[in-house]
């Protein structure tokens, strides 16, 4: 392996696609697991701590930056294999087009690339979804009524405290809407970093599966146009089976949407579209969109939010969660 460049002082904006943030006192890219250790012994001969970042998509790094070395799995390896046993003992030895294998870092839309051509079906709802396929495991991330859940298998994690390296199967994970054990920990103080991802998908047809992959990505960009800082979604929809029956007389039913109320209905309904505070405004064309114009901060961020969310609880009585992570 060759030695790792360890970077100082790096711009946190850069590395977020909401382009805000301080700096990092330290920084590197890893893509594997050999690597991620090298990184960590770095930092504990330095005697610093360390935290863990994947493709940066849905993080609102804090204006004051981060007094550690800041670790971002990116990039890796992606094999396709139906003998997914052969894979968990590291010996990937039969190849064919039924499961896919990633490393935490690959980008999830190249793993989406890589089933739609091999007419895989079960990932194309996803198109457009930028970061990796260990940020979108990590988040449940999903879309247009389906999550990434509904593909895993199996997820290589690695326990940080001591470094024990294993799979977990599929409902270990307890994946939910927008969350799963990654994001919440096994406790408060051990939270497990993803490794590989093993996602078991089934035959489509390429040609489907490839004009419902460029419809998505088509609707995507209206909404999340190319170059727009922002982190996508910001707030999750709302499970309905979560609100009260006072709460749920004030939505309009024909709003909701596979079992949710979409927080940009909630939003727009208390006047959020074209509002501001600082460098951070919300979209014109959608009430759940934050948007960036340069000079925002994270200080301006919690702020629109915490106003938002109180003004959602006041009219309907719902409270509203960040889909995004403050780092």
């Amino acid at each position: 392996m060759n030695k790792l460049e360890i970077r100082e002082h790096v711009s946190l904006s850069s590395l977020s696609t909401f382009g805000m943030g301080g700096r990092a006192q330290f920084f590197v890219e890893v893509r594997t697991f050999e690597e991620f250790v090298f990184a960590v012994e770095w930092a504990r001969k330095k005697n610093v701590s360390y935290r863990v970042m994947a493709g940066g998509s849905n993080i609102i790094f804090p204006d004051e930056g981060l007094d550690c070395l800041l670790i971002r799995f990116f990039g890796g390896n992606m094999v396709v294999s139906t003998n997914t046993e052969s894979v968990t003992n590291k010996r990937i030895s039969e190849f064919t087009d039924r499961t896919i294998i990633a490393d935490a870092g690959v980008l999830l839309g190249d793993v989406i690339k890589k089933a739609v051509s091999l007419e895989l079906r079960g990932l194309e709802t996803l198109s457009g979804i930028p970061g990796t396929i260990g940020g979108a495991v990590y988040g449940n991330a999903g879309a247009y009524g389906h999550s990434i859940s509904k593909a895993v298998e199996k997820v290589e994690i690695l326990i940080p405290q001591t470094f024990e390296r294993k799979w977990i199967l599929k409902a270990q994970c307890k994946f939910g809407y927008r969350e799963s054990v990654f994001k919440r920990g096994f406790t408060q103080t051990i939270s497990p970093i993803i490794l590989r991802v093993i996602l078991k998908l089934e035959k489509g047809n390429q040609e489907e599966l490839e004009k419902k992959s460029q419809e998505i990505i088509s609707l995507r960009e209206k909404k999340y146009k190319p170059g727009l800082k922002c982190p996508g979604s910001f707030f999750k929809n709302v499970l309905v089976k979560d609100v009260s029956k006072k709460s749920f007389a004030l939505v309009d039913s024909s709003k909701i949407i596979d079992g949710k109320i979409p927080a940009g209905w909630l939003l727009e309904r208390v006047g959020a579209k074209g509002m501001r505070e600082g460098g951070i405004y919300i979209a014109d064309f959608h009430g759940n969109l934050f948007v960036n114009d340069g000079q925002g901060t994270a200080a301006n961020v919690k702020m629109l939010a915490r106003i938002l969310k109180k003004k959602v609880l006041d009219r309907f009585g719902i409270e509203l969660e960040e889909e995004v992570r403050y780092f």
